[in-house]
Order: C-alpha cells, then structure tokens, then sequence
C-alpha cells in the first residue's frame, strides 16, 4: 500500500524532531533517568509533532536496548512493532469519535491488565479535547493514581477546552509552530530522498503555505512531486496554489505605491485565480509588516525575518521606497478589514477598498502633490462655481490671513478624513483621494477624474447625508459639494432647523409624475384627479422608473407594502384579496 509523504518521513527517534528542542530534551531526561510521569498533556497547533513524539515517547519506554539520554534503538522487535502500529502495548485512541463516557469506561477496564511485551502500557488519546464532560469525569480517578505500568499522553490542539481537573493530573508540555527556516531544511532534504529537484523560492512557498505544520508542508511537497516535473520551479508552485502567494503580493507592491493600472489588472488575475479576501488581506499585512522592519531596524531587522535570500533583496529594496506613516495606515487597514472579510465580504468590495487606501498614499519623495498642482485643483473647482456667485463674494482683506484660513479648512478636511475611518469605513475610502478647495462660504471636495467611483460611493444618500453632518459639525455657515471633473453635487446648509434635501443624481430628475403619483394616499389621489380637466384621463403607470432609482441608491432589494383593503371594509369570509 502507497504511503502519504509526511507518513513516510515521520521521525522515528527524539534526535529526528524537528524544531521541538524544548519538549525533546525534557522527555529525554526523564526517560533516560527512568524519572517519567504518568500523564502527560501535548499541546500546540496542527502539524507539529505531538502525536509522533508520544510514539517516540512510548518506544523510549519500552525500548530494552534505550540509550542513557532515553533514545530508543528503533531495530528491536519492540520499536519497530509500535512503529508500525501492531504493538498491544501502545493505544492510540482517537477523542473525537470515542467521546462518550462507555467508551472511557471500557478503557478503564482494560488498565488495569498487565503489559504484554513491554514494561509500559501507553494509552495514546488525540484530541482529547473532544470528549464529552462526562468521559472527563469518568478518567479523572484514573488519570490521577493509574497503575505503575500505564503511562497516558493526552494530544490536543486547543489546551483550554481541556477542564482544569485534567490539566492539574498531567505534566503540561506546550509545542509551537515550526519556523518556516526549518520546514525548508526539512522539506530539501526529503525531496532529494525522493529524487526530486526543486528551486529553493519553491520550497520557501511551500513552507509559508503550510503556516507553521510540517505534515501540511509535506502534503504539499508530495502534491508537487506527483506532477512528474524534472525540476519544480516557483511558477509551477503558483499553479498548485492558485493566486495570493508571497511572489504574487510582490508583484502588488510596485504597482499600488506607483498608482498604476497595473495594480487593478493583477489584482483581477488574482481574483480569477481564486484569492479571497482574507487571504489577500493576510498576506499584504505580512508583507508590509516585513517592510516597516526593514523601514525602522534596517539590515538588523532584515536578518531576523523568517525570508528567502530573494525576499530579503525585494524588501531590502522596497524599504527605501516607503516612509513609515503610511506603512502603519496599510497594516491598519488591514486589521480592521480583515475582520469583514471572515464574516462574508465580497472579495470585489474588499479590492476596492484596498485600491481606494494607495490612492493618497505618498510614498516616495516628491510623490506629494506640489504647490502649483494644489492651486490648479483649486483653480478647478473655482471654475465649477456660478459667474453670478463668484462676483457677489467679498474680496479677502488681507492676502496672508485669507491663506491662512484656506489651510486651515483644508487640515480640517484632513482631518475629517482621518475620523471617517472609525464610523464609515467606506467613505473613507472614497474620499481619502480628496482634496479640500475654499471659495468663499463654499467647500469643494475635489475627486480626481480617474476616480469616478469614488465620487459615486460618496454620492449616495447615505454617505451624502454623512457628509452634511460633517460640514455642520466641522464648517459651520458654510455649503459643501463634491466635485469629480463636470460632475457637481451640492450639499446644502440647514435653514431654519429644518433637515436638507438630499441632492439627487442627474438621471433622477425627470422621473414620471405618474410614478409618484402611484405612491400617493387615496385621499390626495383624489384631490389631484379633481383639477384635472374633466376630458383628461389620468395616467397611471407603473413605477418602474422609481423602484429602479431606490435600488440603484441603496443597491438592495425593495419590498413594497401596501393596503389590500384600503377603504375599509370588511371583506366576505372566505374571499380573497389580490
């Protein structure tokens, strides 16, 4: 029978562990004194070894021809039986599907006999997490005062589960994910066993992808080898697991901190190949974090990072490219996105919003917009506004205080910006590649053209309506519009205490009377059916057009409710309404 990789390659004595020192060198001393303990609790995540260990632990025990620092000889009749699982001494007993309490008790009638062929009976029970309240109540005598011949070794991965009253009866021993350094060590040398030939930037991807388990990482690397290639390149590597790899990232970053439409194209070749949103959040998140270490501790920073000699190279590179504040906006960003994106966000959105974030992001000198490039945004929207408007407003006394004050409101933009981000996450998208321009008691937020969609995100009612409440608060007196090249939406002050309307899109406006007439009560249908001509016939249409505009503004379903018996009477039993 063919046997998986990582079953192939399993260690098979405490020196052949991989990157589990701490938890090695302990059972080794006390196997090889003879001082072990009766119950032991193997914690840490998937992949990482707990289960091999107790094997190893188990022929340490029972091992006649064991070293003195507890290494077994893995020839004698004993290691190689419990190697290949036919020893009667050692039990491996699988918690999630022998939960119950019938179960431990029929464990409990077996422990007391008397080993076999070895010194130690050794129950082995995975997952031990899994089993009900009731098992735990029914080992806690057992598992405290067992018989000098049963040693246990519970294995789980989520430590916290398991009750106190279990945990105080074991010596607790924690392992941790294996570093991608050793995964790749190990991963080259089981690939040269099995005569296979791969580029190390390959065997680096692997090990990523494996976060942290060896046996995921050998899943991997046999799913490579079955290919039949004389030679696995990190290209065939990008092919087994779809788009959103280290490579595919790095190719990101140039392009969004250049704002290029190559950023966009990427990213839609990585959406067809199958990247979510998680997943391209996850991994922009450690490769800026990378860069800020390259970016506050330099070739220190760099040398202590988990990374491949070429990775090293691009985020040596790029280090110079970046400046600080804006590498915190990024890892920012996605901490708080990144919650969204595990509870259903649609991968399209989270591209956008992450599109949306390089567009002011300035990251290498000069990339701000100079002075005279303020002015011609500002000279811009000053030529959206009315000839009649702008001669009725007052000249500035004083050249400097008038400057004086147009920086200020502009900071106030800014940092009207900056609070977006806590209350309406995706304004703050759209707007964040704004610019804010003062023409008397007029505000302009200017969107660049190439942002169209920005300004229509930021048109909507309900982030229009966010923005009156920004104006109110942060400009009082003052109106507020959006500007995006021909394209104007004014947002009026409030008069009178009295709530604004709305601006409306421009396709909006020539909506059918009749139309709204349709949504009207009976009794002003009445009136206005009274001052029509008596030869006029009133029209009645569906509201289609209307219906349409409500689910292109709140893009959403509309439900309409509506009287079936609005006059009031009683309608015969058993009559139905249509």
């Amino acid at each position: 029978m063919h046997l998986s990789l990582y079953r192939r390659h399993r260690p098979r004595i405490f020196s052949e562990m991989v990157a589990q020192e701490a938890a090695v060198a302990l059972l080794r001393r006390e196997i090889g004194k003879g001082k072990n303990s009766h119950a032991y609790l193997f914690s840490g995540p998937r992949g990482c070894g707990k289960t091999t260990l107790a094997r190893i632990v188990a022929k340490g025990l029972n091992c006649p021809n064991r070293g003195e620092d507890g290494e077994p000889c893995d020839a004698c009749p004993s290691c190689v039986s419990i190697a290949s699982g036919d020893n009667l001494d050692v039990v491996e007993i699988d918690g999630a599907s022998n939960n119950g309490v019938d179960e431990i008790r029929e464990l409990k009638e077996h422990i007391s006999l008397s080993p076999f062929s070895g010194k130690f009976k050794v129950y082995i029970i995975d997952e031990v997490h899994m089993l009900s309240a009731s098992a735990f109540n029914a080992l806690l005598k057992t598992l405290e005062e067992p018989p000098h011949t049963v040693v246990f070794i519970l294995a789980t991965t989520e430590p916290h589960k398991v009750p106190a009253t279990i945990r105080s009866r074991c010596q607790h021993i924690p392992f941790h994910r294996i570093p991608v350094g050793a995964i790749v060590e190990c991963l080259d040398k089981v690939s040269a066993q099995e005569g296979s030939a791969f580029e190390k930037d390959a065997l680096w991807e692997i090990a990523r992808e494996s976060d942290g388990s060896l046996r995921d990482a050998l899943s991997l690397l046999e799913q490579a080898i079955s290919t039949g290639l004389p030679t696995f390149s990190l290209e065939d590597m990008r092919g087994i697991l779809g788009g959103g790899g280290r490579s595919d990232l790095e190719k990101l970053v140039a392009p969004l901190r250049d704002g290029s439409s190559e950023a966009l194209v990427r990213l839609e070749m990585l959406l067809e190949r199958g990247l979510n949103a998680e997943r391209l959040l996850e991994g922009m998140f450690l490769l800026f974090r990378d860069i800020l270490v390259a970016v506050r501790w330099g070739e220190d920073g760099i040398s202590a990072l988990p990374l491949s000699d070429s990775e090293k190279e691009f985020i040596r590179k790029e280090s110079g490219q970046w400046k600080e504040a804006d590498l915190w906006r990024v890892l920012e960003f996605c901490t708080k996105t990144l919650p969204r994106a595990r509870f259903g966000l649609k991968s399209e959105i989270a591209f956008g919003m992450f599109l949306g974030l390089f567009s002011t992001v300035s990251v290498k000198e000069g990339a701000l917009p100079s002075p005279r490039e303020i002015d011609a945004v500002k000279e811009a929207a000053r030529e959206n506004v009315p000839q009649k408007r702008r001669d009725q407003q007052p000249e500035p006394q004083a050249g400097k205080s008038a400057s004086r004050g147009e920086e200020k409101k502009t900071n106030d933009w800014a940092e009207c910006v900056e609070a977006m981000s806590a209350d309406n996450l995706l304004l703050y998208c759209a707007c964040i590649s704004t610019m804010a321009a003062n023409d008397g008691d007029m505000v302009s937020i200017v969107f660049p053209e190439k942002f169209r969609y920005s300004f229509n995100i930021a048109a909507s009612p309900r982030n229009l309506a966010c923005l009156d409440s920004i104006r109110e608060n942060n400009f009082p007196g003052m109106k507020m519009r959006i500007v995006c090249g021909e394209r104007t939406v004014t947002i009026a002050p409030v008069e009178n205490g009295q709530t604004p309307a709305l601006p409306r899109p421009p396709e909006a406006e020539n909506i059918d009377r009749a139309s709204q007439d349709s949504f009207a009560p009976p009794e002003m249908k009445a009136r206005q059916h009274a001052v029509k001509a008596p030869n006029e016939k009133a029209a009645v249409e569906e509201p289609k057009e209307s219906f349409s505009e409500i689910q292109r503004c709140f893009n959403a379903d509309l439900l309409v409710l509506k009287d079936e018996n609005p006059d009031g009477a009683d309608l015969p039993e058993g009559a139905t309404c249509e």
